[in-house]
């Protein structure tokens, strides 16, 4: 009765030693995370000036648009070119936190305050502008609640602001600034915006 009491006590501290062991290995699986190194969302400074071109694709149901994109912001104002995909002007916007006024490509002039209905009314497009002046650059929209989630680095991996899911790839450092490569919202199933940047100029 002893030897079978003292071979029960070996076999369970064996037991114990074994799932110790494997805790540790786990620990250095690729991929496992310790609870204690979980990362945490950097935002950068808001960036009130820049450059970018690159490309814009919209579907909205079985509508579509894709082409270049220009865009200049400097301070509080801004001018967007839209080009089609031979580089033909497609629409011209300028404008501040006043309103924006489009130029199409018939050269017809529209002006109204809010950018993203005025899009809309002359291009058919759906363009968040209010919001992309900001995911454009990595950051959230001031004075809008949002939800955010870190990529590997710390920053915005995915966004969820005005009624878009927006998810965040290919960072690349500017004068030490980390800027998106590419950023895809979409709302609802039927609604998806592609923004690809080539090029970027800071001050």
């Amino acid at each position: 009765m002893h030897l079978y009491l003292c071979r029960g006590r070996a076999i369970k501290r064996a037991l114990g030693l074994v799932a110790l062991l494997s805790l540790s290995a786990c620990s250095h699986w690729p991929g496992f995370k310790p609870a204690s190194s979980a990362v945490e969302l950097r935002l950068p400074a808001a960036l009130a000036n820049f450059r970018l071109e690159g490309r814009v694709a919209v579907k909205a149901g079985e509508e579509s648009f894709s082409g270049g994109l220009a865009w200049q912001r400097e301070s509080s104002r801004e001018e967007l070119l839209l080009r089609s995909p031979l580089g033909q002007g497609v629409a011209e916007l300028r404008g501040d936190a006043a309103g924006m006024e489009l130029k199409d490509a018939q050269g017809r002039l529209y002006f109204a305050t809010d950018a993203d209905a005025l899009v809309k009314k002359t291009l058919g497009l759906e363009l968040p502008l209010r919001g992309l002046a900001w995911w454009v650059v990595g950051l959230p929209r001031p004075g809008a609640t949002y939800r955010a989630t870190p990529d590997a680095d710390g920053l915005l991996g995915t966004l969820e602001q005005d009624g878009w899911q927006i998810l965040f790839t290919r960072y690349e450092l500017r004068q030490g600034r980390p800027l998106p490569g590419k950023l895809v919202a979409r709302r609802d199933e039927a609604l998806e915006v592609r923004v690809v940047v080539d090029t970027w100029e800071l001050p």
